[in-house]
């Protein structure tokens, strides 16, 4: 499995850690402002605790408000968010509460325990919600749950009789007094502002991200570039080699070894162009004297049969060592880019039945019934008649060692406008589609073992794929079946009708 690139990385990475930064400071300031907005909720919560205390007062066995009811509704926030209710401490019974709480509804029992006094706390009554119309009528109205902020105490109401006997004949009544907030709107808000930061937290995340994006890209451009300078280094064919300078020093190691490693296989690739040139050099006086020898050998008067027939089978072989070394020095020379195109106008029909003629007599041994369907005679083309001679010549040397007794071979060619195919098709040895890389590889055959019939080193492939991509710029392609071996050569060149461009 391909791991992720190094761009992606850093975007996942940030994407996760933006989403990461948003939700703890959108939480974070939530509960900052929160815990603030309480704190003042709650210092406002003790100062009505303590003007309601100075509101009740005890004559007798009774409590008593100094301000009237309407009074006490008056001091409240005028738009129902405040309530307060009065219970006597030892039996919870209510004395007094905010005309703004419904009949069933009490405020929570806090506020009882002296370390519970004026201590803020969460909790949730049932109140009615109407909704009004523009008139002032009631639409809608419903129960639901309301989120208060309460805080309570219990107290001794001061006594104020008028004698001094019934003071000290009454004890002082403990109350206990709650006040509460409606934090319906407190909770609105702080939604709101959740809200808010979590949105302004995403739309500054998207603005960094594409800011990341593009500060990566660039960042990453060299690699890129790099990328394509080592693509478009030919090792086989020049002494290019990656600008350190151009690359970030970030780079330069990579670079440098990239540099090192081109120039090694470069270095192997001259030692075994300068081998393979030098040994097929070296053999070909000797095998050229050794085929004299054997020739004259032939010719001597008074050889046996057996004498004979071994010179001959030595001939054949030196025949096919000949051939093998010439196929190493046109590879060399392919290689080393010392074979020269030179464009010719050349009958493509004449040229490919020239080519042939070399093989018809092999051909007509083994019994193979060839079949022809060429463009016509005046179709030409602007092509290298050696090169294209030296790639039909070992296509066709190539099918007819291969095809068994008996099989046949089909050569065409096709014209269109900006280029020709040649198709040989021959009977299929024996070939598998899977073996086709191997075929194509240099010194590659599809039975290891050297063939003394054929003689085939495994070059001829190498090199017609050689000459057809990298000097006559078009492609080889093989196909496999269970009947038929297909070479398809497909040349980019000028098509000429006559003495006319075909266009």
């Amino acid at each position: 499995m391909q791991s992720a690139s190094i761009r992606t990385r850093l975007l996942v990475a940030f994407t996760a850690l933006s989403l990461m930064v948003i939700l703890i400071g959108a939480n974070l300031t939530y509960s900052l402002v929160k815990d603030v907005l309480y704190s003042e909720l709650d210092h406002f919560l003790r100062d009505k605790l303590n003007y309601q205390q100075i509101a009740a007062a005890q004559v007798d066995d009774r409590v008593i408000f100094r301000l009237s009811e309407p009074i006490l509704d008056m001091l409240q926030d005028p738009k129902g968010k405040d309530f307060f209710q009065f219970r006597y401490a030892d039996n919870g019974r209510e004395i007094f509460k905010s005309s703004l709480l419904p009949d069933n509804v009490s405020l929570p029992k806090i506020g009882l325990e002296e370390n519970d006094f004026y201590v803020g706390h969460d909790a949730q009554i049932q109140m009615i919600n109407s909704e009004n119309d523009s008139d002032g009528s009631t639409l809608d109205s419903d129960l639901s749950n309301v989120p208060i902020r309460c805080m309570g105490i219990v107290f001794e109401t001061q006594l104020i009789n008028s004698s001094e006997e019934q003071v000290d004949l009454s004890s002082p009544i403990k109350v206990h007094l709650v006040v509460a907030h409606n934090c319906t709107e407190i909770e609105q808000v702080l939604s709101s502002l959740k809200k808010n930061v979590l949105l302004f937290g995403i739309i500054l995340s998207i603005f960094i991200l594409i800011s990341v994006v593009l500060i990566v890209s660039k960042s990453m451009k060299p690699v890129g570039l790099i990328s394509n300078d080592i693509k478009e280094i030919k090792i086989d064919k020049s002494d290019q080699l990656l600008d350190v300078k151009k690359s970030p020093k970030e780079l330069y190691p990579i670079v440098s070894r990239v540099n090192e490693l081109v120039t090694r296989v470069r270095d192997a690739i001259l030692n075994e162009r300068n081998f393979t040139s030098n040994a097929a050099h070296e053999l070909r006086n000797p095998l050229a004297a050794l085929r004299t020898q054997i020739e004259v050998a032939l010719t001597s008067p008074g050889i046996d049969d057996d004498t004979c027939e071994a010179l001959s089978r030595m001939l054949t072989l030196q025949i096919h060592m000949e051939r093998v070394v010439n196929s190493l020095l046109l590879l060399a020379r392919l290689d080393a880019g010392s074979e020269k195109v030179a464009f010719d106008n050349i009958p493509l029909a004449l040229h490919v039945r020239k080519t042939w003629k070399p093989f018809f007599d092999r051909a007509s041994e083994k019994d193979l019934a060839v079949t022809w369907d060429m463009v016509e005679a005046d179709v030409s083309i602007k092509n290298d008649s050696v090169l294209l001679g030296i790639l039909l010549s070992n296509l066709f040397d190539n099918a007819v060692s291969h095809i068994p007794n008996g099989g046949k071979l089909k050569i065409i060619s096709v014209a269109y406008n900006d280029g020709i195919k040649i198709i040989i098709s021959n009977s299929n040895p024996g070939v598998k589609s899977d073996e086709i890389d191997v075929i194509l590889s240099r010194f590659g055959r599809k039975d290891p073992l050297f063939d003394n019939s054929t003689g085939h080193s495994g070059i001829g492939f190498n090199i017609c794929e050689r000459i057809v991509e990298d000097h006559l710029g078009g492609k080889m392609m093989v196909d496999v079946d269970n009947d038929w071996f297909t070479v398809i050569l497909d040349l980019p060149v000028e098509v000429i009708l006559g003495n006319h461009y075909h266009v």
